[in-house]
């Protein structure tokens, strides 16, 4: 099984989804993490060519925690548009991984880049299948997308993963982002959510274990409603 998380910024799948990815990676399944951008407004003091560079080395090492390959686009972070260019740069990630699965964020979320990377990674799914849209790699066509979110009320998850036995990882890959963990503690304003971040990470994995009998678990809504054992 091939499973493709796509995201916004260096962190996020790890946040969001980092004990699913390590789950399938453990079980042998490839697992690659694809970052729209490298960060770059995620830091105090310095230059958003020096934070991406951080980021990007802690992303990596991040991946290699999980399990997972990484790649990253060269989108603008805290820019990201919705327009037919990135669509079809998505389109080509797709076709280019051949997932059977994407995990991606949900369209209802406070970061403008979060609901723009939900539109692109959405439309550019269904357009991967379709023969006549022309881009560097052939036709794929994956079996589903899976969203995750923050815990609003926006978003309800309707598909659990056990990450019981990968929460310790989850939180190794958080930790990997080191510049990122330290600008969140301080950031405080709108990301107060995040001040502390792997306590609260494991907070909400409880919160949403509860729900299945799990000491610890992540939480999807799918595209479309069938779905695999976990994913």
């Amino acid at each position: 099984m091939r499973v493709l998380a796509i995201v916004a910024h260096p962190d996020d799948a790890d946040i969001f989804c980092g004990g699913t990815l390590a789950k399938h990676a453990d079980r042998g399944d490839d697992v690659g993490i694809v970052h729209l951008t490298r960060g770059e407004y995620g830091g105090f003091d310095t230059t958003e060519a020096e934070v991406a560079a951080v980021r990007e080395t802690e992303a990596e090492a991040s991946a290699e925690t999980l399990g997972a390959e990484v790649g990253f686009l060269d989108f603008s972070d805290g820019r990201i548009t919705y327009s037919l260019e990135n669509r079809l740069a998505l389109v080509d990630v797709i076709r280019d991984h051949e997932p059977d699965v994407i995990l991606t964020h949900y369209r209802e979320d406070m970061h403008p880049d979060h609901r723009a990377a939900s539109r692109l990674v959405t439309d550019a799914y269904y357009m991967a299948s379709l023969p006549l849209v022309d881009t560097e790699h052939p036709p794929h066509d994956p079996e589903n997308v899976y969203f995750f979110g923050k815990p609003t009320a926006e978003f309800e998850p309707s598909v659990f993963v056990d990450i019981s036995e990968y929460q310790d990882v989850k939180e190794d890959a958080i930790d990997a982002h080191e510049s990122q963990v330290a600008f969140l503690q301080e950031h405080g304003g709108i990301d107060a959510e995040f001040e502390h971040l792997v306590e609260g990470v494991r907070a909400e994995a409880r919160v949403l274990g509860k729900r299945t009998g799990a000491r610890y678990a992540e939480g999807f809504e799918p595209l479309h409603e069938t779905t695999r054992e976990y994913l």
